[in-house]
């Protein structure tokens, strides 16, 4: 490739990143329903063709936005399972995680829910792509709770999501921050359950 083509393809993904960071900035504070395009162009500082160019529709530009925050929570909660030194400690590592999420300044629930709520029918792309992440964190606990000999992985990663849920969500909307503790007591809890005790020749 040419350094003229490398220049311009660097420049090109240099446009993107900026509306994606904006847009999900934005997004997160008030609503996807709330914000236009224009709100997103004037805080950008992007053109509006630069805009089109590489987001076709409105919807594409959520889509894309969803897409870009899944990859980076899923990356980020892998790095932080990878630490624990046994399974167990992994999926609990999941859930201490938390504790730096919503205690953020800028927390206001779960992105992916928000967007779900506001794109109620199943049917709607958008809300597809919140279930995908879904599906993501899932499949990493049920992973995880696999590797770890639980008696039934998919119940449990089932069982954690619903427990992560609910704390985020619990977390924002009575703006205590401490209520993760209080999930991550229950995950121990619900993990200990699931493993096979030591001695008990399972």
């Amino acid at each position: 490739m040419k350094t003229s083509e490398r220049t311009l393809k660097k420049a090109k993904s240099s446009v993107r990143m900026k509306l994606l960071e904006t847009a999900a900035d934005l997004f997160y504070r008030h609503g996807i329903e709330n914000v236009g395009i224009n709100e997103v162009i004037a805080r950008s500082g992007v053109a509006r063709m630069s805009l089109y160019y590489h987001f076709k529709s409105k919807d594409d530009l959520i889509l894309a936005v969803l897409d870009h925050a899944a990859e980076i929570r899923l990356k980020g909660l892998a790095e932080s399972v990878g630490e624990g030194k046994d399974p167990k400690s992994r999926l609990l590592g999941a859930f201490r995680s938390l504790k730096g999420i919503v205690e953020a300044e800028s927390f206001r629930g779960c992105a992916f829910i928000n967007a779900a709520t506001e794109r109620a029918d199943p049917g709607d792309p958008i809300h597809g792509r919140v279930a995908r992440y879904k599906r993501g964190l899932r499949e990493l606990f049920a992973s995880l709770a696999t590797e770890a000999c639980a008696a039934q992985p998919d119940l449990l990663a089932w069982q954690l999501l619903i427990l992560w849920d609910g704390a985020v969500t619990e977390a924002y909307i009575q703006q205590r921050p401490d209520l993760v503790d209080a999930a991550v007591s229950a995950a121990d809890t619900l993990i200990r359950s699931s493993l096979p005790q030591a001695g008990s020749g399972r």
